[in-house]
């Protein structure tokens, strides 16, 4: 339960992450723990560690989040800013995130299993909830045989209310993004 609350705190802790990464990578694809990931065009790779990788839409590495150019220069910033989490959780289940979608108070709008790649099982939750004001609409996929769980999300700004919309316009690039993944062996901890 600790490691699906670390996933969590992910996403409320994401300003503190943004902050230590430093800027972000454009790869046309990313193998993390023996899983290849063909990138979207035009998005980065944003933190790669043992038990996490994270990619987005925009860099949004510290100087982009400040809004500045390394010539000190202000930056607009996209406001449809998404995001893809994959944490290495040896012990999740969807039973897990059905349990934090009710400690929310969320609506579940769909929960299915799924088959990603060529022929890995999945769950797939998507649930829209409000947290600090914040509308929020996300997709969990727990891939159990891997250890694998996936948070796409927007990844929006203080007061930002079209956070579910922005998921929308989204969804299917994530949909994408693991459907096209090439799983080989499994990483052995």
């Amino acid at each position: 339960m600790s490691s699906r609350r670390s996933t969590v705190l992910l996403f409320v802790a994401l300003s503190l992450v943004l902050t230590a990464c430093g800027g972000g990578n454009q790869p046309s694809s990313v193998t993390w723990r023996n899983v290849t990931l063909q990138m979207p065009d035009g998005w980065y790779v944003f933190e790669e560690e043992e038990t996490r990788l994270s990619i987005s839409n925009a860099d949004i590495g510290p100087e982009a989040m400040r809004g500045v150019d390394p010539d000190d220069d202000e930056v607009e910033l996209p406001t449809d800013v998404v995001a893809m989490f994959f944490t290495f959780e040896p012990r999740a289940a969807p039973a897990d995130w059905r349990a934090y979608a009710e400690q929310q108070d969320a609506t579940v709008e769909s929960d299915e299993q799924i088959v990603i790649g060529e022929d890995v099982p999945a769950t797939r939750i998507v649930m829209n909830y409000v947290t600090d004001d914040v509308p929020l609409r996300e997709m969990v996929v727990v891939i159990p045989s891997r250890g694998i769980v996936v948070l796409a999300q927007p990844v929006p700004r203080a007061g930002q209310q079209d956070g579910p919309e922005v998921f929308l316009d989204y969804v299917d690039t994530f949909i994408e993004v693991l459907d096209a993944a090439q799983f080989g062996a499994p990483v052995m901890e």
